[in-house]
């Protein structure tokens, strides 16, 4: 018998909530859940809904005797104005990893049930022909309910595997058996030469750090992320998010903002100063930063995030000792945006536009390093 209320058809009940506080019982799912991601925190929608531009929260939940046995949570944001507006909703924001959400305790067939049922509700909820759902599922999460996704129809599925480095024996070990002696190297120098690393919750060190992001999201072509985001994120009363900041006298050359629930680290938002690159490495500093912290709070994995197809940053992770890991991105688009992207896409190509995402480091300090620097 299904373990939350069911409609006549045999169907878990889903509530939907529109709030900017998530409903009674929610971190408590995340923990149930058993596999999941810092994004599923209340705190990561509720800071979202609060600081991004436009953005509201929306919660998908079902219960059982009160209990809170599986939800969804979202976040819905508008891109340009008028009846040619875009909507769409996000369980992956600014490139995270999220999704439906099931208590472990429950029967596989409940478990099973309940995901049909969110991702079912999730996708009638889509916004118009001009609208997408979307939602990333990181490594365990994709092997426990990919299927699922799957068998559920209509979702496009893109492969999107990220790069994680294995803590398992602490700092020593990593040191010793997966960081390539290259990057040793470059870290010792860069300490030798004046670079420090710290891992902070401190938010002046963020602001300062913020123009260096800034500029390269202005090379990549993107918005960056508003910095309230990033401090309300940093500002977590569990502390679960800290940041490793790179300073050489005084000026902020690198940093990685990491989120941290269960046994792994994601360095979610980070670039380095390429005018350093060569001389005090800021990005190997700032992975090593993240290593060493990751392993001080506990982790078995640091996620160092998927690579956008550039061989350079790929093979940058690698000299860390990083596996890819499978990630599955999942997306249910209206009919008319479908056809706008198809129109827009051929449209770049007729004018030989190329899409950026380059990294900010090539093309500024020359040929890179071998392994490349983020």
């Amino acid at each position: 018998m299904m373990t939350a209320p069911a409609t006549a058809d045999g169907e878990p009940t889903i509530r939907l909530d529109r709030a900017a506080i998530a409903p009674d019982g929610w971190d408590d799912l995340v923990a149930a859940d058993g596999s999941t991601d810092y994004p599923h925190a209340a705190h990561w929608t509720e800071s979202a809904a609060r600081t991004l531009p436009g953005a509201t929260a929306l919660w998908l939940t079902a219960r059982s005797e009160g209990r809170l046995v599986a939800g969804l949570a979202a976040v819905q944001q508008r891109a340009g104005r008028g009846p040619l507006a875009r909507r769409r909703l996000d369980s992956s924001v600014e490139g995270t990893s999220a999704g439906p959400l099931v208590a472990a305790d429950l029967s596989l067939s409940e478990q099973e049930a309940l995901t049909r049922a969110l991702l079912r509700t999730y996708r009638s909820l889509r916004p118009g022909p001009l609208g997408a759902v979307t939602m990333a599922l990181g490594p365990d999460r994709e092997r426990r309910f990919g299927p699922l996704v799957d068998g559920t129809g209509d979702w496009t599925r893109h492969a999107s595997p990220t790069a994680v480095i294995d803590l398992d024996g602490g700092v020593e070990v990593v040191e010793r058996d997966r960081l390539a002696m290259t990057k040793r190297n470059e870290r010792n120098r860069g300490l030798r030469r004046g670079a420090l690393v710290t891992a902070t919750r401190e938010a002046g060190d963020l602001a300062a750090y913020y123009p260096l992001y800034a500029a390269a999201a202005a090379h990549w072509g993107v918005s960056p992320t508003p910095l309230a985001f990033l401090e309300a994120l940093l500002a977590d009363p569990g502390e679960r998010v800290f940041f490793t900041c790179v300073r050489l006298e005084g000026r902020v050359i690198g940093g990685h903002l990491n989120l941290h629930l269960g046994d792994r680290v994601f360095a979610w938002n980070g670039v380095s100063d390429p005018a350093c690159a060569r001389t005090h490495f800021p990005a190997t500093l700032c992975f090593w930063g993240d290593i060493v912290e990751a392993c001080r709070r506990g982790a078995r994995w640091l996620d160092v995030g998927a690579s956008g197809g550039q061989a350079s940053l790929e093979g940058f992770k690698r000299f860390f000792g990083a596996e890819l890991q499978e990630r599955g991105y999942y997306v249910d688009e209206g009919a008319a945006l479908r056809l706008a992207r198809t129109i827009g896409g051929r449209a770049g190509a007729g004018r030989g536009e190329r899409r950026s995402g380059a990294r900010w480091h090539d093309g500024r300090t020359g040929t890179p390093l071998k392994g490349g620097d983020a």
